[in-house]
């Protein structure tokens, strides 16, 4: 066979692939599975993430907090600030979006989420902080894994990366949103952890972080 002919029988055959939607990313032996066997971990989109929110994974439940593939949690009242004396604690019960707590450049600080989050053990969440925080200079630390059968409100790890602006935190500002995962089985270990029933901000706590 000429090296063109081989070339053109190749293209063929990646052509017909696709049609049948037989590429290696979309396989038929995936979709197969799909449909012939039980799931062994999904993504969550709006729907179930509605259902089981409702089933009471998260209290209080609002409907347009619902997002496409995550749902939005807001900044609660209490925050522990790092000040030079150490950790201080502070309310943000006073302020508002017209008289905000300025977080200033380089200040880090522990919030809390105003929603309570009672994860399921088939379910792992991750918590990402929204877009328009991010740019608008806050960032969020890399502890966002919230473990199958997680019961708490969730502390976060919150800093302003700016040179020179302050930015405006306030109770209920829309701060962060968590994606779901399921799982066909419930963990054999779910988490309880030492931050499991937290009910507010929570510093770092004394525990075995070795096996």
């Amino acid at each position: 066979m000429s090296y063109q002919l081989a070339c053109y029988v190749v293209c063929l055959m990646t052509l017909s692939s696709s049609w049948l939607g037989t590429t290696q990313k979309n396989g038929f032996g995936a979709k197969t599975e799909v449909h012939t066997q039980p799931f062994a971990i999904r993504d969550l989109i709006d729907l179930r993430i509605a259902e089981l929110a409702k089933a009471g994974m998260v209290v209080p439940f609002c409907e347009e907090c619902v997002q496409p593939c995550s749902y939005d949690v807001h900044l609660g009242v209490n925050v522990v600030i790092e000040t030079q004396t150490g950790f201080k604690e502070l309310s943000l019960v006073n302020s508002s979006p017209d008289n905000p707590y300025w977080l200033q450049p380089g200040q880090f600080l522990l919030g809390e989420t105003v929603e309570y989050f009672r994860i399921p053990d088939n379910v792992e969440a991750h918590l990402h902080l929204v877009s328009s925080r991010a740019r608008e200079g806050l960032n969020h630390s890399l502890s966002g894994l919230i473990d199958c059968g997680y019961e708490g409100r969730i502390t976060l790890e919150i800093k302003n990366v700016l040179t020179y602006g302050a930015i405006p935190l306030y109770p209920n500002l829309r701060i962060a949103q968590l994606t779901f995962f399921e799982y066909a089985d419930s963990a054999a270990r779910p988490y309880r952890g030492r931050y499991f029933g937290d009910v507010g901000v929570a510093v770092a706590k004394d525990g075995k972080d070795i096996l």
